[in-house]
């Protein structure tokens, strides 16, 4: 979607929208605060030196600031001192993402740039639904629960590689539900009460703790683990369909860096 704003040639004739007119219709930008209390109360809305402190609603892509109206007509444009980054190319990916978070109806943008740096551990070649032997339906190469050893580092290692191999291949399974046309909010519930069954059963044999975190961390955190296989799968269907031309994705690694 373009959200870039029109110019009002009536706003040089004083008559028509002001820049404050159209930054409250804007469906990215977004100010918290109330641009016309405390400081600014009783501001003409149409003084051209009049400058006003935005505390944005997207604190990830835009910074707080005083703005002149200039800066107010640049922000909706996607650039100048509201919208984060050093470089044009940096400010574009910053409003990029901004822009497609407003699209979001899943609500899915921030967790798939939260959880980006994780991405890479979630992958495993255990197929866990390929047998050998019809007759007893035995699993090829089984996942092996080592006894707990005294190196902390191993035993990291060790507990990561047994939930990554328990959780990972519901990626693909949730991808291609969603390729399906299934809706998201269900799909993600049906998975989430088969995690919880896993999680609590690792839990059991010592294999990751669980504890409550605001950012990312080791993988054998339990309480958040779940998430990295929800944000992959969505993440890699969004993939597919920007492969066939039908979208455009944000910078994800890039974003996920800063």
């Amino acid at each position: 979607m373009n959200f870039e704003r029109g110019r009002d040639p009536k706003k040089t004739m004083n008559i028509g929208k002001t820049v404050f007119d159209y930054l409250a219709e804007h469906p990215v930008c977004k100010p918290m605060n109330d641009l016309f209390d405390g400081s600014n109360h009783g501001l003409d809305k149409r003084d051209p030196n009049a400058k006003v402190w935005i505390n944005p609603n997207d604190q990830f892509s835009f910074n707080s600031c005083w703005c002149s109206v200039e800066d107010l007509w640049d922000w909706m444009d996607g650039k100048g001192v509201m919208v984060k980054g050093d470089t044009p190319e940096e400010k574009k990916k910053y409003w990029d993402y901004a822009v497609a978070e407003v699209n979001d109806e899943d609500q899915v943008m921030w967790m798939i740039r939260h959880y980006y740096p994780w991405f890479d551990k979630m992958t495993t070649d255990f197929k866990p639904h390929e047998h050998k032997g019809y007759e007893r339906g035995q699993i090829a190469n089984p996942i092996k629960i080592k006894a707990r050893v005294k190196d902390c580092e191993e035993n990291t290692k060790r507990q990561e590689d047994v939930i990554i191999k328990m959780l990972a291949p519901f990626v693909e399974e949730m991808r291609k539900d969603l390729e399906w046309g299934r809706d998201w909010r269900q799909t993600r519930k049906e998975f989430r009460d088969g995690y919880y069954g896993i999680k609590r059963t690792l839990y059991c044999l010592g294999i990751g703790y669980m504890g409550a975190c605001n950012t990312p961390e080791e993988i054998c955190n339990l309480a958040w683990v779940n998430d990295v296989v929800e944000a992959k799968a969505y993440y890699l269907f969004l993939k597919g369909k920007e492969e066939k031309g039908e979208i455009t994705l944000p910078d994800f690694k890039w974003l996920s860096e800063r």
